[in-house]
C-alpha cells in the first residue's frame, strides 16, 4: 500500500511539474501573440504616417506609389458611399458634389455614373 501512495505521490508531481511547465508555454505564446500585435500596431501607424506624408507627390519608393493611389481611391468610395447614402454623389471629373439624381455634373458637365 505504501508503494501505491509512494507512486501515486510521484505521478501528481509529474502531472503539476508538466502542468507548470504547459501553463509557462502558454504564457509564453502570449506575450509573443501581445508583442506581434504590438508590431502591427506600429506598421499601420508607420503606414498612415507614408500615406499622409506621401499623398499628392511621388514616394520614394516606387512600389508606394501604387499603394498610396490605391488608398486614396478606396477612401474616394467611402466618400462617394457616404454621400450617395445622404443622397448625394460626386463627380469622377471634377469631385464637385451633386444630387444623386443629377446625370450630369452641375460644374464640369461630366456624365454621372
Amino acid at each position: 500500500m505504501a508503494d501505491f501512495l509512494e507512486k501515486l505521490k510521484s505521478d501528481a508531481g509529474k502531472i503539476a511539474k508538466e502542468t507548470d511547465e504547459v501553463i509557462q508555454a502558454k504564457r509564453i505564446e502570449m506575450q509573443i501573440d501581445s508583442i506581434t500585435k504590438q508590431i502591427e500596431d506600429k506598421y499601420r501607424q508607420l503606414g498612415q504616417m507614408t500615406y499622409v506624408s506621401n499623398v499628392g507627390k511621388e514616394p520614394e519608393n516606387p512600389a508606394a506609389a501604387g499603394i498610396i493611389v490605391k488608398i486614396t481611391e478606396l477612401k474616394q468610395l467611402i466618400v462617394a458611399r457616404e454621400a450617395r447614402a445622404l443622397g448625394k454623389k460626386f463627380c469622377t471629373n471634377c469631385g464637385k458634389e451633386n444630387d444623386a439624381d443629377n446625370k450630369f455634373c452641375a460644374t464640369c458637365g461630366t456624365k454621372m455614373g
